[in-house]
């Protein structure tokens, strides 16, 4: 559902609002109130992950601190297979740039 739904996220946004600027507004603002107000909010947010050896937007738990943990959903073999995946091409072009 989360997939489903971060997918298809800008063609809702674009319908009510006919522009996508909105929602990325938002979202910071989000964020930004997170930090300020130390709201310890659950957001998605990218970080460096040591056991994956990149950044990769997993839920955070986001305060005056910055981030404070985070969260590892449980995950189907699928979920994690993809997450894995994605973490491996990150690591690619990671190395490619020499990072």
């Amino acid at each position: 559902e989360i997939d489903r739904g971060t997918r298809h996220a800008a063609a809702s946004i674009i319908e009510g609002k006919r522009a996508t600027y909105y929602g990325i507004g938002a979202a910071l603002a989000r964020i930004a109130e997170g930090v300020l107000k130390d709201r310890r909010s659950i957001l998605t947010v990218s970080a460096p992950t040591p056991d994956y050896g990149v950044s990769l937007s997993l839920p955070r738990i986001v305060g005056a601190q910055g981030i404070l943990s985070t969260l590892h959903p449980h995950l189907t073999e699928d979920e994690q297979q993809k997450l894995d995946k994605s973490a491996e091409v990150l690591r690619g072009f990671k190395d490619k740039l020499e990072l």
